[in-house]
């Protein structure tokens, strides 16, 4: 029995010796093997066994290769290189070493120091200020990244306060051939003030406005196009005004759209644009303010610029008044002239003239012949700015169907 619990220890013994020599000594025969057969890995090893506390460590960073190359060759070469530099890049390049490899920096340092103290001192006293300080690439990032976000900023700012036509015609220009700027438009229209940059869309080529919209962000673009369709609403508010003012009378419509009273002088601009030549002329015939008229004129000439407008209907409107002022001033000569004549004669001249439809002459707008002026509209121009006791006499000695025909085109508008 004895012999048999013998035989079973000596058994269990080798168990575990075969198991310590698998787990253990194998292992550790290849890493050893390794490490003196494997330079890459006797490399990586030192420098992971060089962290070790103590003289351990410091054996095993004695030891290990410096870039698969003889370290104290490359140290020498690196030490000799950075003393040929000007002090500054030499402490830009040891700056990083050192915050890379405290150790690996120090003997460079030695190095260079036994070559040429004074310039290693010097360098030594650059290293230490940048430590004082910011990263050096940090701080150069930082500044060319201000540098850049400034230089973007001043641009959106002018963008923003610039002529808006010259802004509409740099954007279109500069979307088709920029491609840093064709880049950058969302965040330009992203950072630019949301009114400016809806009143900038607004008169921008309808693809180039689509492309432009559809780059922002969804808060963004959902503002901007609100503030778009307000803008869209309120010029259609404007246009229906101006049908209203077609067929006012002209008194009325010269209280209320002869001055900026009720409307700015843009809201003026739109309403002018949307009426007739002949209507804008005969409104602003009977305005006696020439500052307000030169002021009207420039609101729609810059519509028409910002809309692409290829003619500007204010020459003509100019030009109609102009017409309609000369023809007036004829018109009130006469009913000067026909007041002091006998009644009598005064009739003979209306009949006659009432028969008359020849053209005697006639405005042209945009080279068309757009009004046409004969004997019968001149008479009854004269006769509607006669006072009622003049005409009523006049009216005595016309014959009665003449009379009768004289009086509805008197009532007419």
């Amino acid at each position: 029995m004895e012999d048999m619990g013998n035989i079973k220890q000596k058994k269990s013994w080798k168990v575990r010796l075969i198991l310590i020599t698998l787990l253990i000594i194998l292992p550790l025969s290849i890493l050893t093997f390794l490490y003196f057969n494997n330079k890459s890995f006797n490399s990586k090893a030192n420098n992971i066994l060089s962290k070790l506390p103590g003289a351990l460590g410091e054996y095993f960073y004695s030891s290990s290769d410096f870039d698969d190359v003889d370290s104290e060759y490359k140290k020498e070469y690196l030490a000799n290189h950075f003393l040929s530099l000007d002090s500054n890049t030499a402490a830009d390049k040891l700056y990083i070493i050192k915050g890379e490899d405290e150790k690996l920096y120090a003997e460079i340092i030695r190095i260079m120091n036994s070559n040429s103290p004074t310039k290693t001192s010097e360098i030594i006293t650059i290293v230490r200020n940048r430590e004082q300080s910011k990263n050096i690439l940090s701080s150069i990032y930082d500044e060319v990244k201000d540098r850049n976000e400034s230089k973007f900023l001043d641009e959106v700012n002018r963008l923003e306060n610039q002529d808006l036509l010259s802004t509409i015609n740099e954007i279109t220009k500069r979307m088709e051939k920029d491609k840093e700027f064709r880049d950058n438009i969302s965040e330009i229209f992203t950072v630019m003030d949301e009114e400016k940059a809806a009143e900038i869309l607004y008169y921008l080529d309808e693809s180039l406005k689509d492309d432009i919209l559809f780059s922002l962000e969804d808060n963004i673009r959902s503002t901007i196009e609100a503030k778009l369709s307000a803008k869209k609403a309120e010029y259609l508010k404007l246009v229906d005004l101006a049908g209203l003012y077609e067929v006012k009378p002209v008194e009325t419509a010269v209280e209320e759209i002869g001055n900026t009273e009720i409307y700015t002088i843009d809201e003026l601009g739109t309403i002018y644009r949307n009426l007739s030549i002949l209507k804008s002329a005969e409104i602003l015939s009977k305005v006696d303010d020439d500052d307000f008229i030169q002021e009207l004129f420039n609101s729609i000439r810059k519509q028409e610029e910002l809309n692409g407008d290829e003619k500007s209907i204010t020459g003509e409107i100019s030009k109609t008044i102009q017409f309609m002022s000369e023809y007036n001033k004829k018109i009130d000569d006469l009913v000067s002239v026909y007041e002091k004549m006998n009644p009598s004669k005064v009739a003979k001249i209306v009949e006659k003239m009432m028969d008359n439809d020849t053209t005697v002459t006639y405005l042209e707008i945009f080279s068309e012949p757009a009004y046409e002026i004969t004997d019968s509209t001149i008479v009854i121009d004269v006769l509607s700015r006669m006072g009622n006791k003049t005409l009523s006499s006049i009216m005595n000695y016309i014959s009665t169907d003449k009379a009768s025909k004289l009086t509805q085109m008197l009532v007419e508008p």
